[in-house]
């Protein structure tokens, strides 16, 4: 009985040691503290990492083999703001990094959008030599339009799976706006959360191409933790407002599906038009009910459904 009450309180400190790495606010070292350094491109001195007057690295000076070796980083995101380490971050605090990085803290993060042309690049890459495949739409209409648009769509999986997760851009701003860890939030910071998960969506692709249903699985889990480390909701305060922001964002992509394949059938629309009001009404209600307790905890300072 001793030695197991010890491995679980060694479990224990290592999950209190993830924790607090998890919260733990960016670092940054001063590699040039106390020297003066004098700038090459516009002759100011300085001291610290970076010229205050142009924005040169303090490192930078004539070029040779270093120049290239610096250059070729640069260019696939292994520089000083990490590629390897920002995605490391994002696997394992992604509510966190998206906080740092929408509110200022922009430093700690490769840019996000570099980052999500890069990694698409290395899963076509990978597509291509394994001859393996994960489409980000898996659907087929049987209509050759239709099936011509997915087709294109699957080619451009950067671009498509930032398109299909601007459709949570919305929801996640009337579902969340009022959240007590990062209130008030924003379309525009919705838009770099999404450019995030959609990077985390294209990771676990690789997963995908072994079992999609674990893939799609570790994508909730993901979405959930990402939106818990983010805002600040407790745990089923986090559930029941992600379960709201998923049928919103679901239902709108499922219309927008079928009333394009309607008009490209030729179909009589408005039995479907009929059931969109309805389902609009019953949204617009169930939003306002979650407006209304979204204010109320934010005022109160409490989250009531968080037990």
């Amino acid at each position: 009985m001793g030695s197991r009450t010890k491995t679980m309180e060694q479990i224990r400190e290592y999950y209190r040691r993830f924790c607090r790495w998890q919260q733990a606010e960016p670092h940054f070292v001063n590699r040039h503290e106390g020297e003066v350094q004098h700038c090459h491109n516009c002759n100011n001195e300085f001291d610290g990492n970076f010229c205050p007057v142009c924005g040169q690295r303090a490192e930078v000076g004539r070029v040779g083999w270093k120049s290239i070796k610096d250059n070729v980083a640069l260019l696939w995101g292994m520089d000083s703001r990490s590629l390897g380490y920002t995605l490391l971050q994002l696997l394992g605090r992604p509510g966190y990094l998206v906080r740092d990085y929408i509110s200022g803290r922009r430093q700690v993060s490769f840019p996000p959008v570099k980052m999500l042309v890069i990694v698409c690049l290395f899963v076509v890459v990978f597509e291509s030599v394994f001859h393996v495949n994960n489409d980000v739409i898996g659907l087929k209409f049987d209509v050759q339009e239709l099936d011509d648009i997915v087709g294109w769509v699957n080619s451009q999986k950067s671009w498509a799976t930032l398109f299909l997760q601007s459709f949570y851009i919305l929801p996640t701003w009337l579902v969340f706006r009022y959240a007590p860890g990062y209130p008030r939030h924003t379309l525009p910071e919705g838009f770099f959360l999404q450019v995030f998960l959609s990077v985390l969506s294209l990771l676990l692709t690789f997963i995908g191409y072994w079992n999609e249903d674990l893939d799609l699985a570790l994508w909730i889990i993901y979405m959930y933790i990402t939106y818990r480390q983010l805002f600040g909701y407790g745990w089923w305060g986090t559930l029941w407002r992600l379960a709201v922001l998923l049928q919103l964002a679901v239902t709108t992509m499922l219309f927008a599906a079928v009333i394009i394949k309607s008009v490209y059938d030729h179909e009589d629309i408005s039995g479907i038009l009929i059931l969109l009001a309805l389902v609009v009404v019953l949204e617009t209600t169930i939003l306002y009910v979650t407006h209304r307790i979204n204010k109320r905890t934010y005022h109160k300072g409490i989250d009531y459904f968080s037990q």
